[in-house]
């Protein structure tokens, strides 16, 4: 379904009304949004269609490369020239393997005693390698990029759930809309919603799971 259609399906559960003014409309998007956060949040790693792969060239003097988007979940990051994975590392152990990182100087002399690295730490869009390595390198990136927020004039295909559980999120933001101390207040209907919203995320986890032929070790958040 298209957001535009979500919203008109809103409309009709909520006041009975397929004809929504444009206030009530921009109103059910928020919960719309709401809803498709919590959503990205409880699925997010084993939706296949979210994984993004990048392929970066890291210049001799750089230790580090910057991702198209803001992740958020790194899965994976290569070494290509090298022909290694590298190992997340957080900047805690960073600093307490090397009192020096940070810091240019240490770095380079770090860099010195060894071409390739090993590890990575991620920061915003960022992924620095240690040591910084001073060799030219090549690295594949494959992660799961921040969640963006649904529009009305974007089609089915842009909603990054399966079609099939596109009305899942009508649920969501229907439960959020009656909790609303306002005009839509219902705690009748804000009960039936979240019975709905729970049990189709339920359904949807599993679907996704049992698709993506993951193990339910799940990736580490950025």
């Amino acid at each position: 379904m298209k957001v535009a259609e979500l919203l008109t399906l809103m409309g009709h559960l909520s006041v009975g009304n397929d004809n929504v003014t444009p206030l009530e409309r921009a109103i059910f998007l928020q919960y719309l949004n709401l809803a498709h956060l919590e959503l990205y949040q409880a699925t997010a790693n084993f939706n296949q269609d979210l994984f993004r792969v990048e392929s970066h060239v890291k210049p001799p003097n750089a230790g580090s490369i910057t991702l198209s988007k803001m992740p958020y979940l790194v899965i994976s990051v290569y070494d290509i020239t090298h022909r290694h994975k590298l190992e997340r590392l957080t900047i805690a152990d960073a600093i307490d393997n090397n009192p020096g990182f940070g810091n240019e100087e240490a770095a380079r002399l770090e860099a010195y005693r060894k071409l390739a690295p090993s590890q990575y730490i991620v920061q915003k869009d960022g992924i620095q390698f240690v040591p910084p390595s001073t060799a030219l390198m090549t690295a594949i990136v494959w992660y799961i990029p921040q969640p963006f927020s649904l529009t009305e004039d974007m089609e089915e295909n842009d909603i990054p759930y399966p079609i099939a559980y596109h009305p899942v999120l009508v649920d969501g933001a229907l439960y959020y809309l009656f909790q609303e101390e306002g005009g839509f207040k219902n705690s009748e209907r804000e009960n039936e919603a979240k019975a709905r919203w729970e049990a189709g995320k339920s359904r949807l986890i599993s679907y996704l799971y049992n698709s993506s032929g993951q193990t339910l070790s799940t990736f580490g958040n950025v």
